[in-house]
């Protein structure tokens, strides 16, 4: 079942990219997260900006109970990724932003270290706004030129073995899958664009039937 769910999300990874364009597009697929430039789950998945500030967003879209009749969630309590960046320096962490409430004891101290770790905690349930929801608003600044990619990972120590995770209402964790279709793949990046995304992001899927 999880492979298959793997495979669906990378499939709709297609849609994130056009090619050369490197602009991200909403998608169905849930209980994805990405890192965006709107808070809608819209807009750039990179960017050539250097020694100025970069708000983006980490976005979950379309938080769904999937293990019971797929109903949409419309609040979350708790989330858990980390955010590792490939290679480390040349970044800032100008600000960060959580929701309200939200208590973070995961390791965010120093972004040289190349991660970011996010084990989140929210006392009042934080809804959910047209199937998406905004965990983090980050202003990052990338201080020299050189690429840099951004991944999502799972955490230290995480609530699921090899996975990141929300929860909501119901009490358990649900596994949160990256937009890019595999931790190993970057969902972000900075001072380039690649082209022929699209292209490249089918070749990842047609290696699961080889």
């Amino acid at each position: 079942m999880k492979k298959w769910l793997w495979v669906i999300s990378a499939i709709a990874g297609l849609s994130l990219l056009a090619p050369g364009s490197g602009y991200a597009q909403f998608h169905v697929v849930p209980n994805q997260v990405g890192i965006y430039q709107f808070s809608d789950g819209t807009g750039s998945n990179c960017t050539y900006d250097i020694g100025v500030p970069v708000t983006l967003y980490l976005v979950l879209t379309k938080p769904t109970d999937v293990q019971n009749g797929d109903a949409p969630y419309t609040t979350i309590n708790a989330f858990e990724c980390m955010l590792e960046f490939t290679p480390a320096g040349n970044m800032f962490l100008l600000d960060e932003i959580l929701p309200p409430d939200a208590v973070n004891s995961g390791d965010n101290t120093d972004i040289n270290t190349g991660f970011l770790e996010y084990i989140v905690e929210i006392d009042n349930d934080f809804p959910v706004t047209e199937e998406s929801v905004v965990l983090i608003t980050f202003t990052f600044m990338h201080v020299a030129p050189g690429y840099i990619e951004t991944n999502l990972i799972p955490t230290s120590d995480p609530s699921i073995p090899g996975e990141m995770a929300f929860q909501s209402v119901s009490g358990e964790p649900r596994v949160m899958y990256p937009n890019s279709g595999s931790h190993s793949y970057p969902v972000f990046f900075w001072d380039n664009c690649p082209t022929s995304a699209e292209n490249h992001t089918f070749g990842r899927v047609k290696t699961l039937y080889r």
